[in-house]
């Protein structure tokens, strides 16, 4: 169970709960993949550190055009 970030709180800035978790696992697959190729073993797993980016706003949810 995650607590920090806060869930409710991210869910919030995304917009809902769906969202987070695709724009989560969505960065969380780039920065794996990110690692593997250079080889390095991550010190924070790759979903924790999607979260906390959403949460300090370096990555951020983008509506597309219509």
């Amino acid at each position: 169970m995650m607590i920090e970030p806060p869930i409710e709180k991210m869910s919030a800035k995304v917009g809902n709960k769906y969202k987070l978790a695709v724009l989560a696992s969505k960065r969380a697959l780039q920065l794996q993949k990110e690692h593997l190729e250079q080889g390095v073993d991550p010190e924070v797993p790759e979903l924790t550190q999607a979260a906390n980016e959403i949460w300090n706003d370096e990555v951020v949810a983008v509506e597309p055009d219509k």
